[in-house]
């Protein structure tokens, strides 16, 4: 075992590994949609107020770009701020840490969006209120794991 510490990441690196989680994300988000997609309506649900109440639609195809954009402006989003910032708080594994929990909710939360489309006749959908704590608490869980398993490798 090494007492030096590891050199730090270039950037190529801390961009693979800030992108990784949010890429798995959307791909867990897609085979999800692949595999819900022939119980959709013609119009899915994509956005739903604080009562849970779907108020935003668009086509199946749409719905899916539209997922796929969002896992791209939050990778993009935490990558820029992890390297604006030369903060200690911004190391990889932070980063990493923090991209894991994010890309884990997001997808958790679309997939159940998904879940309720595909449950409802296309007018009446309604996405349960308990599914944004549980939204968090899988993100917080996907976040712990990282950091243990970073932990164990330090």
């Amino acid at each position: 075992m090494s007492t030096h510490p590891a050199p730090p990441a270039g950037p190529a690196r801390r961009a693979a590994l800030v992108a990784a989680p949010f890429a798995v994300g959307a791909l867990a988000t897609s085979i999800a949609f692949l595999l819900l997609r022939d119980s959709f309506p013609d119009k899915v649900a994509t956005h739903f107020t604080l009562g849970g109440a779907a108020d935003g639609y668009s086509s199946p195809i749409t719905t899916l770009g539209q997922y796929a954009l969002l896992f791209v402006i939050e990778a993009v989003g935490t990558m820029a701020a992890g390297f604006s910032s030369r903060s200690a708080l911004t190391t990889v594994k932070s980063l990493a840490v923090f991209a894991s929990g994010l890309s884990a909710a997001t997808a958790y939360a679309l997939i159940a969006a998904m879940r309720a489309v595909s449950d409802s006749d296309g007018h009446d959908t309604q996405l349960p209120l308990y599914q944004l704590p549980v939204a968090i608490a899988v993100g917080a869980a996907a976040s712990a794991v990282v950091w243990l398993v970073s932990r164990r490798r330090a």
